[in-house]
C-alpha cells in the first residue's frame, strides 16, 4: 500500500508538471528555456522567426503568449504575431488562443507564431512564454537573442544575471546567460569557498535551495573554462 501511495504521488507530480504546449522552430522541436540565436548586420535588418506549436494532450486548451524584453538596442522594434493577430512593442500579452486536443499548427501556417525584430548595433534578448490560461505553471518559454554574429557577449550576460528573491530565505531563482559550452553557475561565500555549482548553457533559470547556507553575503555568477565572466551579490537570511 505504501508503494502504491508513493507511485500515485509521483504520477500526480508528473501530471502537474506536464507540458501541454510544444513549440517547433521549423520542424525541430524546442525544449523549455531553449535559446534561438538570430544574427543581424550592423546596418540593421528585419529578422523573422517562425515557430509552430501543438497541444500535446487529449484535451482542448486555451493559452496565451507573454513577452518579456530582457534588454534591447535603442532602435529595436520588437513585435509578434500568432493565430492571425499581431502585437506591437507596447503589447506584452496576446489574446486567449484556443487549441483543440492534439492540434498542431506548423511553422508554415498563417496562424503560426511569428516573432519579428528590427534593429542594429547592440544586441537584444527577448523571452516568449506560451502558457495554459487554466494553469499558468503549465508553460513553455523560449529566448531569442538578436545580435551581430551568434554568440552571447559577456556584457549581455551581466544584464541577464539576477537573483530573486534577494535576500533569500529558503530558495532563490537565478536567471543567467552563459556560453554554449564549458559553463557553470557558481555561488561562493565571502571567503571564496564554493557552496554551489551546476552546469549551464545559453539562457535560463535555476532554482537553488539555500536552507543549508549560513546567513550572510554570497556572490553568484557564470564561470567558463575556470574564469568568472560575471558576478553579483546575494544575501541569505
Amino acid at each position: 500500500m505504501k508503494r502504491i501511495f508513493t507511485l500515485l504521488l509521483v504520477l500526480a507530480a508528473v501530471a502537474v508538471n506536464a507540458q501541454s504546449i510544444k513549440l517547433f522552430n521549423g520542424d525541430a522541436p524546442l525544449n523549455n528555456n531553449d535559446t534561438i540565436f538570430m544574427p543581424f548586420s550592423e546596418t540593421g535588418d528585419q529578422v523573422d522567426v517562425f515557430m509552430g506549436y501543438m497541444n500535446t494532450t487529449s484535451n482542448d486548451l486555451v493559452f496565451r503568449v507573454s513577452r518579456e524584453i530582457i534588454f534591447e538596442s535603442a532602435d529595436a522594434d520588437i513585435s509578434f504575431c500568432i493565430n492571425g493577430d499581431c502585437y506591437t512593442s507596447s503589447s506584452s500579452l496576446s489574446r486567449p488562443i484556443p487549441l483543440d486536443a492534439e492540434q498542431t499548427i506548423p511553422s508554415s501556417d498563417e496562424l503560426a507564431f511569428h516573432a519579428i525584430f528590427y534593429g542594429s548595433g547592440e544586441p537584444s534578448l527577448v523571452k516568449y512564454t506560451l502558457f495554459n490560461v487554466d494553469n499558468e505553471s503549465d508553460c513553455v518559454s523560449i529566448y531569442i537573442y538578436y545580435g551581430v554574429g551568434v554568440g552571447l557577449k559577456e556584457a549581455d550576460m551581466v544584464k541577464v544575471l539576477r537573483a530573486f528573491p534577494n535576500p533569500a530565505v529558503k530558495t532563490v531563482n537565478i536567471d543567467f546567460a552563459a556560453p554554449e559550452r564549458n559553463a557553470s553557475l557558481v555561488i561562493k561565500n565571502l571567503t571564496g569557498k564554493e557552496v554551489y555549482r551546476t552546469p549551464v548553457n545559453n539562457v535560463g533559470r535555476k532554482q537553488v535551495d539555500v536552507t543549508s547556507f549560513s546567513p550572510g553575503v554570497y556572490f553568484y555568477g557564470v564561470e567558463s573554462d575556470g574564469r568568472m565572466l560575471c558576478t553579483k551579490k546575494l544575501l541569505v537570511k
